[in-house]
This record gives C-alpha cells, structure tokens and sequence, in this order.
C-alpha cells in the first residue's frame, strides 16, 4: 500500500506523523500522479480522495473514485478477496 498526496512533504510528514501511518507516503505537490489516476477533484484544483487497488500484474483492478473512509478499508480487503477467489 503507498498513498500518495498533492500536499507538500512537509504538510505531508505531519499528516503521516498525526496517524501514524505506517505505509509510505508519496508527495506529489505538482498534482502528475493525480492527473495521471484522474483523481483531480472537478476545478482540478485539488485532489480527491480515491483509492485503486492494482493487482501483481501492474494493472489497476479496482478503482474507488470517491472514498468515504467510513467502513473502507473492510471494502477495499473484501473486494481484494472476492478478486483472489475469482482470478
């Protein structure tokens, strides 16, 4: 798992320091990684919260465009799951 933000390091490090996250993070200030997922908010100004699962093969399998992150990450592992069962 790596997450990746349009935050600047700094405002970054704090996030992660904040939660204690314990996957890497991944600045992306110039918004390239964002633009390339399409997960832009709509003005573009921003980035939205999504989540894309890409599977051994380097190919996105799954893609959440908008993540409420209530109850998400039991989402994201079933479906991790239900794509095992079924590949």
């Amino acid at each position: 798992m790596v997450g990746v933000s349009a935050d600047k390091p700094a405002v970054q490090l704090r996030f992660v320091e904040k939660f204690d996250l314990t996957f890497p993070m991944v600045p992306n200030p110039e918004k390239d990684i964002v633009a390339a997922y399409g997960a832009q908010s709509v003005l573009g100004l921003a980035a939205q919260r999504s989540t894309f699962l890409v599977g051994p093969d380097g190919r996105v399998a799954y893609v959440w465009p908008k993540v409420n992150i209530d109850g998400h990450a039991d989402e994201v592992v079933a479906t991790i799951r239900k794509l095992a069962n079924t590949g």
